[in-house]
């Protein structure tokens, strides 16, 4: 993360040192409820990720994990500098691209969704890919979940992206294969461009799972759920489908990547692909809320242009224009942020992170309808709305503030309606009206 420097009005916060010489930031744990500072270097990781897996392996994973950020950080640093010194074009090689996009997915694959996806044992596992999990784990004689995770992260990092398209053999062949798609399609399936804020007094918020956003409509099928709740167990919705139109990584406050799909595009070759794709989208008419983000393809300069087409190689220059996105365009990317941060929430400036609160609070696109509210499943999110709520009476507070946990006051007053003898029908029929325009 970005070592950033407090900007904001700090006499009344009781100090206990100087903004200006320690790195540390603005930071809001949504689980406390506690807005204080921290220091940079805090530790995002998962207690226990490696817990009951090969230490061998996990300790050459690491290995592999550490070179490669260590690749992006001298690309990243290669940006930042430009974007520092007041430029707003600059230019890399396709090999830099990639390490940029490959470092985005591991991160997002080591957040805690990808993870906890694979705890427990294949007798608890309930998502709907099971059966292929079952013939994976077979094929590769495994029987810890855990070492699906490991050795797919194991196959990203260590497979090189070359331009003959061989690594799409390997990873066909070595990784769990709904897990394979996905990652073949973050890296083929978009084009990478640069924003920052248009008005000097807005800046992008940064959250914890912050490479692992994207936007793009999410549909719950409710036909046909997981459990009715006619057995007296809290109904259940299945695992939704989603579309993404853009996949968000902030590098800084000032300073966005952004993955934009390849079916947004205005070429005839893609209006094509995307008609006939558009079948498995999650809503196929629905409308990207960043649709006119001002951004482009990055020029390419051909190392070898050849004779009837282009020949791709790694050594290709990429050339990129970091796109100015005004304030209501700020407010859309924040609002995704704070919509799906559920660990924690930094920012440099009060005043810009207020009027993204706002704004998030006040657009109708980040709620979800009262339906949703009392599913024991969807307790968590309702938790996280009220905490963010919650920082909007905070931030002008001295640091650190008290703590609050909604989520075990909302648990409490759940199972207070369940034992409520009016609601038991309710749960007993588990029946659902899931509004329709669910958020972004």
């Amino acid at each position: 993360m970005e070592v950033i420097k407090d900007t904001g009005k700090s006499e009344s916060r009781n100090l206990r040192f100087d903004p200006a010489k320690d790195p540390y930031i603005k930071f809001y744990d949504l689980e406390s409820g506690i807005l204080d500072f921290a220091k940079v270097g805090r530790s995002y990781g998962i207690p226990d990720m490696y817990k009951g897996v090969d230490h061998e392996r996990v300790y050459l994973v690491e290995e592999l994990l550490s070179k490669l950020e260590s690749s992006a950080a001298i690309v990243y640093h290669k940006i930042k500098k430009i974007h520092e010194s007041g430029k707003h074009n600059f230019s890399i090689t396709r090999k830099e691209r990639n390490t940029l996009r490959k470092f985005i997915f591991v991160m997002r694959y080591r957040s805690h969704n990808f993870w906890s996806k694979y705890t427990g044992t294949i007798d608890t596992y309930e998502r709907s890919d099971r059966d292929a999990l079952i013939e994976f784990l077979e094929g590769k004689s495994i029987t810890n979940l855990r070492q699906v995770w490991l050795r797919n992260l194991e196959v990203i990092v260590k497979t090189e992206i070359d331009e003959d398209r061989e690594w799409l053999q390997t990873i066909g062949r070595e990784m769990f294969g709904d897990d394979a798609d996905m990652y073949v399609f973050h890296m083929s399936e978009s084009y990478m461009a640069f924003c920052e804020p248009q008005s000097p007094e807005d800046e992008f918020i940064l959250t914890d799972n912050v490479f692992g956003i994207f936007e793009g409509p999410v549909v719950y099928d409710t036909a046909n759920l997981k459990t009715t709740g006619a057995d007296g167990s809290p109904p259940r919705v299945g695992d939704p489908r989603y579309t993404e139109f853009h996949k968000l990584a902030p590098l800084s406050p000032r300073l966005i990547l952004v993955l934009r799909s390849n079916y947004l595009r205005d070429e005839p070759i893609w209006e094509r692909r995307k008609k006939i794709s558009s079948q498995f989208h999650a809503r196929p008419n629905a409308v990207s809320f960043l649709q006119d983000l001002p951004i482009k393809p990055p020029k390419i300069h051909y190392w070898l242009p050849g004779k009837s087409e282009p020949v791709h190689t790694l050594e290709d220059k990429l050339f990129f224009e970091i796109y100015k996105v005004n304030t209501e365009q700020i407010h859309i990317i924040n609002g995704l942020m704070l919509q799906e941060s559920v660990r924690s929430i930094t920012w440099v400036s009060d005043e810009s992170l207020v009027r993204s609160l706002h704004a998030f609070l006040q657009n109708p696109d980040f709620t979800i309808g009262m339906s949703l509210a009392v599913l024991p499943e969807f307790a968590s999110f309702i938790a996280l709305q009220l905490q963010k709520h919650r920082l909007l009476s905070l931030w002008d507070k001295p640091y650190p503030t008290e703590g609050k946990r909604p989520l075990e006051e909302l648990n409490k007053m759940n199972e207070d309606m369940r034992e409520n003898k009016d609601l038991q029908p309710y749960y007993k029929l588990g029946r659902l009206a899931l509004a329709t325009n669910l958020p972004h």
